[in-house]
């Protein structure tokens, strides 16, 4: 009698210690796991990044789940966040033109919810895009976030800047269900490798692989064409050139990122390329003593440029600089300077200019 009560109560022990480990386990999973309403995001969290569940509790048969990493942690902005897909997001919200161009270029006009117009107009007319929300006209800098969740978006393209604390951080956008993308094109050490490999992920992440690669291949066909065209002595030689951007005080310029890696292609080399950023502020005795052979004015809509064209040969401080002299100040989109689906054929646009005779 004595041996099987001390049976039982062993059992009980057991069964006791396997109940409480159960119980554990579960509270953990819970702490690590929330969703939104309808039980599509879940979101884990660790100290230095997160991961994000979006679209689906789970993954569709026939679409491959696509993990990214979004490196806000380069600006400073916080964490790399890891963010898993397991179905293409349905509701995309697209925050300047030239970021929307690519979704569209892609054929996703379907997966997107609304459009914010940002000031560098699309020089393209893509005829879905009049089928789409415009959540704001002007730029995202506008949108609050109660308008943002207005249009219950499940995917946010836009710069690392936007993933800020002053607008959609990651903590907003993974309370919201929110995925973040800040494409690899945004990056100072940006090339057009780095657009390729946006239209690489985001083929992926929507499940239009083949037509990324269609469009990738004919970006390259047309760079490769260039080269071809323009010889390697141009890259050797190349023009030189001075990117005006804004700012008649103090002009605001391409240095290096995506502008200068087009530049480079099509055969030229910015004045200011010894500045490691994309993008930067100088005066215009540098401009003078660097002497640029060509001036590359940024249109930010259809038209604007003329009034930058006619300040330049204007300024008297630029009446001797060799752009000025020889007439050769230009305009091209600033959205395809910054990186979209027209970049490629911006490289062409831009060495047409730098050597006419080639062309």
């Amino acid at each position: 009698m004595h041996k099987k009560l001390k049976k039982i109560l062993v059992l009980l022990l057991a069964v006791s210690l396997l109940l409480t480990a159960f119980t554990a386990c579960s509270k953990t999973a819970e702490e690590k796991t929330t969703s939104d309403s309808t039980g599509t995001v879940a979101t884990t969290s660790s100290t230095n990044k997160t991961s994000v569940e979006t679209s689906a509790a789970t993954a569709l048969d026939d679409y491959n789940p696509v993990t990214i990493t979004v490196d806000l942690d380069r600006s400073g902005l916080g964490d790399k966040i890891e963010q898993t897909f397991l179905q293409p997001p349905t509701r995309a919200v697209g925050l300047y033109d030239h970021l929307s161009d690519i979704l569209l270029d892609l054929g996703l006009a379907d997966n997107i919810v609304a459009l914010a117009r940002g000031a560098e107009e699309s020089p393209r007319d893509f005829p879905e895009r009049d089928t789409i929300e415009t959540i704001w006209e002007g730029g995202r800098r506008d949108i609050s976030r109660e308008q943002l969740l207005s249009v219950n978006p499940d995917f946010l393209i836009g710069w690392d800047s936007d993933f800020s604390e002053d607008y959609y951080n990651k903590d907003f956008c993974q309370e919201n269900g929110i995925a973040m993308y800040m494409p690899y094109l945004c990056s100072d050490s940006a090339t057009l490798e780095s657009l390729y490999k946006d239209y690489e992920t985001l083929g992926k992440i929507f499940g239009v692989e083949d037509v990324a690669a269609e469009r990738i291949a004919a970006m390259k066909r047309t760079v490769e064409s260039v080269r071809e065209t323009i010889g390697e002595d141009a890259y050797e030689n190349p023009v030189t050139i001075f990117n005006f951007d804004s700012a008649e005080d103090s002009p605001f310029t391409a240095c290096q990122g995506m502008p200068g890696d087009i530049f480079k292609l099509a055969g030229g080399i910015s004045i200011f390329d010894d500045i490691d950023k994309g993008w930067a502020t100088v005066s215009w005795e540098q401009v003078v003593e660097r002497n640029p052979q060509v001036i590359i004015v940024n249109e930010y809509s259809r038209g604007d440029a003329q009034e930058k064209i006619d300040f330049l040969y204007s300024n008297e401080a630029l009446k001797d600089v060799a752009a000025v002299i020889d007439k050769r100040i230009y305009a091209v989109p600033l959205g395809d300077l910054e990186g979209s689906c027209g970049s490629a054929d911006l490289v062409k646009q831009i060495a047409t200019m730098l050597y006419p005779d080639l062309f």
